[in-house]
């Protein structure tokens, strides 16, 4: 009761007053004329008495804006009532309310009120481009200058603590009562499917229209976009990249990055809190769903056998338009002048790291030289299980095949490559002084062995 005395001292509300009553005076009137007589003077009185301000209302008596808490705590009080009150109401009956209730919000006032606004903004910044700009860019400085950043990032870093209590509070409520938490999160599927059929609906209403409405439709949205802002705004992140790139050189010591400084113990703080077996049996286990889940594609596919050969017909007309992009990147290279090339090349080739590539094969060599040592049955038995695995004939059917058709085509260049692998495999099987001669002597011999063919003696 306090809220609506409040409510109804406030100017908003009197001068609704003003209007409502001698309105609802003249409908208790209606056609009777002793009636219209008594209720005239009362409504020019109460509409003059509503009108005139209170007294204290010009040393800032609260208005309706300042009630709008207790305003809206009583509204959804008067809702909750309604709705308690609804719930004995027959199907027919909540339906009609539902109706009556949907066609107050559809008048539309919602809407106007958003064109007004936009109006006024439009003819305002039709005069004055930068007039809204300048309306709260004022607020904005006001607001800065007058808030504690650093107030603002001490309780941000005290949250950690209140946020983990909160997450804590609200799980230990919701597991309390097991099978609501079970059908709220049900809704989820729910409202996929509600977007995916909203989505359906949207591009079927696009599939429906002419080819050349939807192309014009796409590329005016693409005509839209503004390449040099988009330009400028790339051009602005790859500085950023490079300035993080080099500051991180900078601040960092010689050969270290900061960059690798922070991120090693952010890391490996990360890796020390992961269980290893947990960790290796996600990994499994993920392993395990992935290819459960190709499998039913694939069985989903043989069910289709068109879709499953549709992979197969479209395999060119995939690949093709790869191949051209390539070949014009590389077009684009041939066309540029030699000095560009060379200059290209000489920078881009130069800096190349080989020495780490090397690294990597001998760490590999000498990783498969452990195995060896380790378990030296393992690589054996590995091949072995691969060897019985082949179809030896098939493949050899399938090599005959593929060297005997596509042998004659390929003559020429194989005609090119062989003479200089074959002399550079004869420099490699000269003799030197070096560690492998024993080896290569080894080799060459077998080799003339087999070319020449055991000795006949006479």
């Amino acid at each position: 009761m306090g809220a609506l005395q409040a409510c109804m001292q406030t100017r908003e509300a009197r001068e609704a007053l003003s209007l409502l009553i001698p309105e609802m005076l003249n409908l208790w009137a209606g056609g009777s004329p002793l009636k219209q007589k008594l209720s005239r003077p009362v409504a020019r009185h109460l509409a003059t008495s509503f009108k005139k301000p209170l007294p204290d209302e010009r040393d800032g008596h609260p208005g309706l804006v300042d009630l709008l808490p207790e305003i809206m705590d009583n509204l959804f009080a008067g809702l909750l009532a309604a709705a308690d009150a609804a719930a004995s109401l027959g199907p027919e009956e909540k339906q009609k309310r539902l109706s009556a209730l949907a066609e107050a919000f559809g008048t539309g006032r919602s809407g106007q009120l958003l064109t007004r606004l936009a109006c006024h903004l439009q003819a305002v910044h039709t005069e004055h481009p930068t007039a809204l700009a300048e309306a709260i860019a004022p607020a904005v400085h006001s607001w800065v200058e007058n808030t504690d950043f650093g107030a603002l990032r001490d309780a941000a870093d005290s949250m950690g603590s209140e946020v983990q209590a909160l997450a804590a509070a609200i799980n230990t409520i919701l597991w309390r009562y097991p099978a609501k938490l079970v059908i709220a999160l049900s809704f989820l599927p729910d409202l996929f499917n509600l977007a995916a059929i909203s989505l359906n609906e949207t591009l079927r209403r696009f599939n429906q229209a002419s080819p050349d409405l939807v192309a014009d439709i796409t590329l005016s949205l693409v005509r839209s976009i503004d390449g040099e802002t988009l330009g400028a705004v790339l051009n602005e992140l790859n500085e950023l990249i490079r300035k993080i790139h080099t500051g991180s050189a900078l601040i960092g010591d010689p050969g270290r990055p900061r960059l690798q400084e922070d991120a090693q113990p952010l890391i490996g703080a990360a890796l020390a809190g992961i269980d290893a077996a947990t960790f290796r049996q996600a990994r499994v286990a993920l392993a395990a769903e992935r290819a459960a889940l190709t499998e039913s594609l694939q069985a989903a596919l043989a069910e289709h056998p068109t879709l499953a050969a549709a992979g197969l017909q479209t395999l060119a007309a995939r690949r093709n338009p790869a191949w051209r992009s390539g070949r014009r990147r590389l077009e684009a290279l041939d066309d540029l002048p030699d000095e560009t090339v060379g200059a290209a090349l000489d920078e881009g080739l130069s800096d190349l790291d080989l020495q780490e590539l090397g690294d990597i094969f001998n760490l590999a060599a000498v990783l498969v030289n452990r195995v060896t040592d380790l378990k030296p049955e393992l690589i054996p038995a590995l091949a072995g299980q691969l060897g019985d695995a082949l179809d030896a004939d098939a493949i050899e059917t399938a090599a005959g095949v593929v060297l005997e058709t596509a042998g004659p085509a390929l003559r020429p260049v194989l005609r090119g490559l062989l003479p200089g692998a074959v002399a550079l495999l004869c420099d490699a099987l000269e003799p030197a002084d070096d560690p492998f001669e024993d080896e290569m002597a080894a080799a060459r011999e077998r080799l003339r062995a087999l070319l020449i063919g055991p000795e006949v003696t006479p």
